[in-house]
């Protein structure tokens, strides 16, 4: 069994896996960085599969994202609703 001869398709979806790795590691956690990591291992052999991994990482990374914000808003929400309900007279 040879080896893949790496083309310029094949650098290219390791160099977006690599980068939907990094970024799902350090700021979408552990799954799309995961997804982003397969893309890259699997770049050489198989580059559809690799497409596919990829843009779920970053499918991941993006519902990571709009879970986080709206977390924040109704945290922030439930904050303000209880500084509205806290009784003045003491």
């Amino acid at each position: 069994m040879t080896a893949p001869v790496p083309n310029a398709a094949s650098e290219k979806i390791k160099k977006n896996a690599l980068i939907a790795m990094i970024v799902g590691f350090v700021c979408g956690g552990v799954l799309p960085g995961v997804l982003g990591l397969l893309g890259y291992l699997k770049a050489d052999q198989e580059p559809e599969t690799a497409r596919k991994f990829t843009k779920w990482a970053w499918i991941v990374f993006a519902i990571c994202w709009v879970i986080a914000i709206i977390v924040i808003i109704l945290y922030v929400v439930a904050i303000g609703a209880m500084i509205a309900n806290t009784p003045t007279d003491y």
